[in-house]
């Protein structure tokens, strides 16, 4: 049998398998405007909060006017008593309360310290952290109008009395990310994670496909033709169709979402180049592997979220066990985030990621060997039988 013959055989057996195209075509299509719909926003911004205004001053009234004015924060109820505030956190109708004690203006006047409670839903993280950073910045903005007024009493002129109250300038720069966005770091390593896991449902369905195949005795092209034949054809149309699929996520899919590309495009070629690599040897491998074409899909999808928190860039690295991000490293997805998000969104020189590069390589090549290994074994245990 010819390769030409093998290759035609292969691609046959590709197209007509309903499973293995919805996987590796529309899912890849499909997952690259599903999933960054939840990041669309950026940012937390109009939270609904509660405001309890036990003083009712002017002054009272000017921290509530800073607190509607900054955006993370959207004031939708004037409660009269914490309770009432409380009932409605529990409700879900407000995320935050926050508490304007008793003689907040007089104890200003006296000079005293009174305290303003914040108190916010701290079960999701990020509502958490966006009313805080919003009451704080009005109660902040407050208190240096408060302590500069003080000062200009004193005949202290308005230059001297803000260089005393802020005597220095903090000038803020967001390295890699400069709007603070989960789409800036979370699309990026999730789509490379999209593009191994779809790659490894589909050849984890030809592979197990094939394996049943040769245990219920059918003959076919897989029991004649050469492995090396067989898998060189399956490589090169997954290599060339995930190619495809590489280009259009880095490209249109970071255009249309503005993800920050940093890398140029030979170095992002090269690196994607020793994924796409590794990553079908693995999948080649898990396909030997799986004893029939059902078992793939919910073994990738089920290893999915471990690989996304073990990957190191939804939780540093450094807080990890060292045997789960050992395993981790073992996976394509792995070594290609940290090489991908160093390159392309941070904009590292490739000398810098040539650790990951060559691990990529390594996987590509050990497992690739251990994949002809174990369908050369199982193709003579079944194959033998035939005859």
């Amino acid at each position: 049998m010819s390769f030409a013959k093998t290759f035609l055989n292969e691609i046959k057996n590709i197209i007509t398998d309903t499973a293995v195209i919805l996987t590796i075509i529309g899912g890849v299509i499909l997952y690259s405007f599903l999933y960054p719909q939840p990041y669309a926003r950026q940012s937390i911004s109009a939270l609904n909060v509660s405001v309890v205004d036990y003083d009712k001053s002017d002054v009272s009234r000017s921290v509530i006017f800073k607190l509607e004015a900054t955006p993370q924060i959207e004031i939708t109820r004037n409660d009269l008593s914490e309770k009432d505030a409380k009932e409605a956190l529990v409700r879900g109708e407000v995320k935050a309360i926050v508490v304007i004690p008793r003689a907040f203006k007089r104890d200003l006047a006296l000079n005293k310290s009174p305290t303003i409670a914040v108190g916010a839903d701290s079960s999701y993280f990020l509502i958490y952290g966006g009313v805080l950073e919003g009451a704080m910045k009005a109660i902040l903005t407050q208190s240096a109008t408060i302590k500069v007024a003080r000062l200009l009493k004193k005949q202290v002129p308005l230059n001297q009395a803000k260089e005393s109250y802020i005597p220095y300038s903090l000038n803020v720069i967001n390295l890699f990310n400069k709007n603070n966005s989960y789409t800036q770091y979370v699309i990026p390593a999730v789509f490379i994670l999209i593009l191994q896991q779809t790659m490894l449902i589909g050849l984890g369905i030809l592979g197990g496909g094939v394996n049943e195949r040769m245990r219920r005795r059918e003959k076919d092209y897989f029991t004649d033709a050469p492995i090396w034949e067989i898998y060189l054809s399956r490589a090169i149309i997954f290599f060339m169709l995930f190619f495809v699929h590489m280009l259009y996520y880095f490209g249109y899919s970071f255009t249309h979402f503005e993800v920050t590309r940093l890398a140029n495009m030979s170095d992002l070629l090269t690196f994607g180049v020793a994924f796409l690599c590794a990553s079908i040897s693995f999948g080649l491998l898990l396909g030997s592997l799986f004893s029939s074409r059902e078992i793939a899909t919910p073994i990738v999808l089920f290893s999915s979220l471990p690989l996304v928190f073990a990957a190191g860039f939804v939780w540093p690295v450094e807080e990890l066990p060292q045997s789960i991000y050992a395993l981790a490293m073992l996976v394509p997805s792995t070594p290609a985030i940290h090489g991908f998000l160093s390159v392309n969104q941070m904009g590292a020189d490739f000398s810098m990621v040539v650790d990951s590069y060559t691990i990529l390589w390594m996987q590509c090549v050990v497992y690739l060997s251990f994949a002809v290994i174990i369908f050369s074994w199982k193709r003579k245990k079944y194959v033998s039988k035939l005859f």
